[in-house]
């Protein structure tokens, strides 16, 4: 049922968006092979192979690495899904279509300047918001930006808030994004708060969410 549930709302998207796309799920890891369920179909493949739009790079004892068509790595959990691209979409356009981790949260990438990190989805937050120690990695000039105080967990911090002229959440390109910088050295992952998220239609197919990119 989740199956045909799944690729129902992958077609509507391929017709809406005029992309291709395959949906990858790993079931299981057998030493250097790997059973994935590629567009509902299982198949049992090593590293090196094609599964679906994206190719195997690693395989674990729970979890394996691909790399999509442009040049992209994305590790996936036992159970985890993933939307391969095999077209690039234009800048105005796109659509992600994301899975829970075991946790119950919503991961994407997201790419400044070249440097890719993990995200989580987190639609009570305000900004897409990361640590200072996480901005410098992606050689972000936060410091020119607004100063401001943000409340934490430990208390009232420093913050700045700042602009990003261009970022990528997964493949899917955007322009000016709001981005709160808190002063702290911790490497949890960003937080991807509806600055980011404003710019899309979200919707919900059972425990799939869904993004699809607003026209402007």
């Amino acid at each position: 049922m989740f199956a045909k549930t799944l690729k129902t709302t992958l077609l509507t998207l391929l017709l809406t968006t005029a992309a291709y796309a395959d949906d990858i799920t790993l079931l299981a890891t057998m030493g250097s092979k790997a059973i994935f369920q590629v567009n509902g179909q299982k198949k049992t493949l090593q590293i090196g192979q094609m599964v679906g739009g994206a190719k195997i790079i690693s395989i674990a004892a729970d979890s394996a690495v691909i790399e999509n068509n442009n040049g992209r790595q994305r590790r996936l959990g036992l159970g985890e899904g993933y939307v391969a691209e095999t077209q690039k979409q234009s800048d105005g356009d796109g659509s992600l279509v994301l899975s829970p981790n075991p946790s119950g949260h919503y991961l994407a990438d997201i790419t400044i300047a070249g440097q890719t990190q993990r995200g989580i989805i987190d639609t009570g937050a305000t900004h897409l918001s990361m640590s200072s120690k996480t901005a410098e990695t992606l050689k972000i000039d936060y410091r020119s930006g607004k100063p401001a105080l943000t409340q934490t967990a430990n208390g009232v911090i420093k913050a700045w808030l700042v602009k990003v002229p261009q970022l990528k959440l997964g493949t899917v390109t955007l322009y000016n994004i709001d981005l709160g910088v808190r002063e702290s050295n911790d490497a949890g992952p960003i937080l991807i708060g509806m600055s980011t998220l404003n710019r899309f239609q979200m919707k919900r197919d059972q425990d799939l969410m869904i993004l699809s990119k607003k026209a402007y």
